[in-house]
């Protein structure tokens, strides 16, 4: 899985859960950050794409502030 922080691709909305989701090996997966904390029933994988047109800074707002449930 990537990291929502260091990923450089496309993010979307999983349309299952409504978490960030990325174009995966396998398909949309959620990232990382979201191992334990995602309740959706397509995790890791994800759901449909919601396309999202991110807007100025929003998407890297999105990036500092998203938690990270991942232990290191």
């Amino acid at each position: 899985m990537a990291s929502i922080r260091t990923h450089t691709g496309q993010v979307h909305l999983c349309a299952s859960c409504g978490q960030p989701s990325f174009d995966g090996e396998y398909g949309p997966e959620h990232f990382s950050e979201q191992w334990d904390g995602v309740h959706c029933p397509r995790f890791p994988l994800a759901g449909d794409r919601i396309v999202i047109a991110w807007a100025g800074m929003s998407l890297e707002t999105l990036r500092q502030q998203y938690p990270d449930t991942y232990p290191r």
